[in-house]
């Protein structure tokens, strides 16, 4: 799976600092049914995407237990909203002890989809990017909070160094 061409990641930059998860649904869309955000809308887009995959009201098709807002988003939540989009009953995986068992179902799954990663320090899961292509030598992915994509490092994975968006450590991959 590559990027499209015709989609500028910027579009897709977070517009506060919990709706990481959400833009980040939303850029697993884009890859995969080729929905397009509104360039004049799209902050909108990712804010009412926040709001349904915080709420138990969700129109995707069960109900989730809800969450604060202000607390980001679950990874229950982000895992339904990728199940509907692929069509198939997702796990999360946790990369705590084990990083580099974590990056490696991390690259397997990237063979046919886009992978939803929380990063975060030592002790907290802090921030949502979207893995869109395993590389020779890395994983190149979509960071929401600066609308860009980042090549990491194999090792970078495996050691809590991944530094995307100033966290370092992996935590779990959906």
């Amino acid at each position: 799976m590559r990027w499209p061409a015709d989609l500028d990641p910027a579009l897709l930059r977070q517009p506060d600092a919990r709706s990481c998860g959400a833009a980040s649904v939303l850029a697993a869309r884009a890859l995969l049914t080729g929905w397009r955000p509104d360039p004049d809308g799209a902050a909108e887009e990712i804010l009412d995407e926040h709001r349904m995959l915080t709420s138990s009201r969700s129109p995707r098709d069960r109900w989730q237990a809800p969450w604060p807002r202000r607390l980001g988003t679950p990874p229950w939540a982000l895992a339904n909203a990728l199940r509907v989009l692929t069509g198939r009953h997702l796990a999360t995986v946790s990369a705590r002890p084990r990083p580099a068992i974590a990056y490696e179902v991390l690259r397997a799954q990237l063979q046919d989809r886009p992978v939803l990663v929380y990063l975060g320090n030592r002790w907290l899961p802090r921030h949502v990017v979207v893995a869109v292509a395993a590389e020779p030598d890395g994983i190149c992915v979509f960071d929401p909070a600066h609308g860009r994509l980042v090549r990491v490092p194999a090792e970078n994975w495996r050691g809590h160094r991944v530094g995307v968006a100033g966290w370092t450590h992996l935590w779990f991959v959906i």
